[in-house]
């Protein structure tokens, strides 16, 4: 398993519409995350420390219709962390896509956890 995912990238459900689960339900699983600081607007840091030293993500959830839209990620993190922000929005359940911001495309999960590693 690698030691970091680097990314930047916006988390999108699969098939396209909003995610299974509410902006708040989200944030509230969010605040329950160790090192979680979480704003009422939506953007976020939670930070940790391993055997590499210090990582952190930041984020922000953006709403549309009243439904949580899209989660922005920009950072570094141990494989599990990543996992443990991706449940809060009700993955593995819900199936997800990546899209790339300096890229600019749009990646399977399977195609954004090879590339987080590059």
């Amino acid at each position: 398993m690698p030691a970091r995912f680097r990314f930047h990238t916006n988390v999108l459900p699969r098939p396209p519409g909003p995610f299974g689960v509410s902006w708040e339900d989200a944030a509230a699983a969010l605040e329950r995350l160790p090192r979680m600081i979480f704003e009422p607007d939506g953007s976020f840091v939670v930070s940790g420390d391993d055997d590499d030293g210090r990582w952190q993500v930041d984020g922000h959830f953006y709403d549309f219709a009243d439904r949580l839209h899209r989660v922005e990620l920009h950072g570094s993190c141990p494989p599990a962390a990543f996992d443990d922000l991706l449940r809060c929005v009700g993955w593995p359940a819900q199936p997800l896509v990546f899209e790339m911001v300096r890229e600019g495309v749009k990646v399977s999960e399977a195609e954004f956890r090879r590339s987080a590693t590059a």
